[in-house]
């Protein structure tokens, strides 16, 4: 994925915005799904989302996602709780938050958000990993804690310096 890309050459990276960085990725999943459009910025429920991938046909949404630099684990909980209480309709069931890290010690940051994403009032239980730094979750909504909602957590790692 481009994220992987931003690791492997962090020097087009570096000191790019969250915009930027979300844009590089919109043109990844533009190319990857038939009849579905991915925008950034869009408003869906009360708010605009950084990534949001809709049907085509019936003008669904597949995917939302939102899009943070590792600023520590309360930032962290924010961006979760602004993705579920301000982006999300019932009918969503498929988001993520993407994480870029700069910090040295990923793998510090890789442990904290294990042992932190457990304290948000809306985790209900881990879904497996897919790869060392993707983790899936199950969530529920704030207002309906039977409607479950999968959340995958990508992080990514850039650093000119390393």
């Amino acid at each position: 994925m481009i994220g992987k890309s931003i690791e492997k050459k962090p020097s087009l990276y570096v000191g790019k915005d969250e915009e930027t960085l979300r844009d590089q990725i919109l043109l990844f999943l533009e190319t990857r799904y038939d009849s579905v459009s991915a925008t950034g910025e869009t408003f869906n429920r009360s708010g605009r989302t950084d990534i949001l991938l809709r049907y085509s046909d019936d003008n669904s949404n597949l995917f939302v996602a939102e899009c943070k630099f590792w600023h520590g684990a309360s930032e962290f909980l924010k961006a979760i709780t602004q993705l579920f209480s301000r982006y999300l309709t019932w009918r969503d069931s498929k988001v993520a938050i993407i994480i870029f890290v700069k910090n040295k010690q990923f793998s510090d940051v890789l442990s904290k958000i294990r042992s932190t994403v457990k304290s948000h009032q809306c985790y209900v239980r881990s879904n497996g990993e897919r790869g060392e730094s993707s983790f899936s979750y199950i969530f529920n909504l704030p207002k309906d804690q039977n409607k479950e909602v999968f959340l995958e957590i990508i992080i990514f790692h850039y650093d000119k310096d390393e």
